[in-house]
This record gives C-alpha cells, structure tokens and sequence, in this order.
C-alpha cells in the first residue's frame, strides 16, 4: 500500500512576465522499503517535484497524499510539522554546522525542537555513527573530515528520529566514486532494513543501479517510470 502519494499535480511560476508550467499533471505513489531514483536534466523539473513531495513547496493544482490524509491545504506550521515527524532530508552539500561536533550536528535534530536530548537520543546518534563507519568521528569537528565523512554524518543526521520517508537531493554529486558507493549502499541498506521511502534526485548515472525504481523526468512530465503507480 502507498504511503506517499501525488494526484494531478503540476506547478506554475511567474517569471515576471507570463505564468510558466514547470511541472505538469503529475500521478505518483511510493511505498516504503523501495529505493527510488528520480532522474533527469537541469530544469526538468525534478527539484520541484521533491520540494513538493517534502512539503516545502505548494502544488498549483493537484493532491499530495500521506497516509491517506490529503496534505493539500495544510498551513505552513503544520506542514513543518509533519516534515519533523515524517521526513529526513540529505542534501549535495552537507550542511553541518563547522563549530559543533559530529555528535553534536547528528543531535540538531532533536535540539531544533526546543527539547533537551535525553541520553537514550545521544546513545541512538553513537549506534548510526558506529554504523555508518564513524565511530572514532563523534568529538571531531567537520572541518577535520573528507568529503566522504561529512556526507555520512549528514546521513546519520537524517535518520535519526526515523524519517518514514529519505528525500535526498543529488548525495552523491559532490563525491569521488568510492564514497559515492558507500553513500548509495548505506541509502539502499536503510530503504530495506528500515522499511521506508528513500527517494533519491540525481542526474549521476552511477546510482541508477541502487535503485528498486527509476522515475525519469523532462520538461515537467514524466516520461518513464520502471514501476507502474501503486494504488
């Protein structure tokens, strides 16, 4: 059953001079423990779609689902809301903050909350950074790590509340090919063992084989799709 789900939707920009479509009646659904690429060239439109799948952009027309509840008309508040509670986000640059700690950037997460990390939270960011490979990396600050490194603390960052759904925006673009296989193996470990959407944009042809299914778009529509929708 589909978790994640996109009824008709398309977007318009205004460029100052007339209405532009950039993204046109779009159907989609994901259910969790699949690993999907969404590919295609510059301005196709891809970064829109998963701006909107992370409800941090409005559809112009259209229905965004999850869980069955119509997101479509929620506010900003709750939209944020529900990106705090369901969402994990990975992007092309990693975004860790340079004068906090490994441990301390992966707890953010919590802290953008407003709560106090409780041990059992701190405990929980040792074990993934144990598990992605860093475990001598927790008091290091980020300037002191590869590429490769900042790249998987931003993944245990992401996945530390146990997002249901991983949209990650091109993760590999900036890494060389062996760090970018590990980043894509991690991906597709935590789609199967943890059973949630993880939702890969990238024009990089070497995580196309990672991928449970490929989604291809241009000029705004979908042009193939590996799977057929799920209901």
């Amino acid at each position: 059953m589909s978790i994640l789900k996109l009824e008709n939707i398309t977007r318009d920009f205004y460029d100052g001079r007339q209405i532009r479509r950039v993204l046109h009646s779009t159907n989609l659904a994901f259910i969790p423990g699949e690993l999907v690429v969404l590919s295609g060239p510059s301005g196709s439109g891809k970064t829109t779609l998963l701006s909107i799948m992370g409800l941090v952009l409005k559809p112009s027309e259209g229905k965004i689902y999850l869980n069955d509840k119509d997101l479509t008309q929620i506010n900003d508040n709750e939209a944020a809301m529900l990106r705090l509670k369901y969402y994990g986000f990975i992007f092309q640059q990693h975004m860790l903050i340079e004068g906090l700690s490994v441990i301390d950037n992966i707890l953010l997460a919590y802290a953008v909350q407003g709560s106090k990390v409780t041990a059992q939270q701190r405990q929980k960011a040792y074990g993934l950074l144990e598990k992605l490979g860093l475990k001598d990396t927790a008091h290091m600050q980020p300037l002191s790590l590869s590429g490769g490194m900042k790249q998987r603390v931003s993944i245990a960052r992401a996945l530390i509340k146990d997002p249901l759904i991983l949209l990650c925006d091109e993760p590999t673009a900036s890494l060389d090919a062996e760090n970018g296989i590990t980043v894509m193996k991690i991906l597709k470990k935590s789609a199967l063992e943890d059973q949630r959407i993880v939702l890969v944009v990238s024009h990089d042809s070497r995580v196309f084989p990672f991928s449970d299914r490929l989604i291809k778009i241009e000029n705004g529509k979908i042009v193939s799709d590996t799977k057929e929708n799920y209901q």
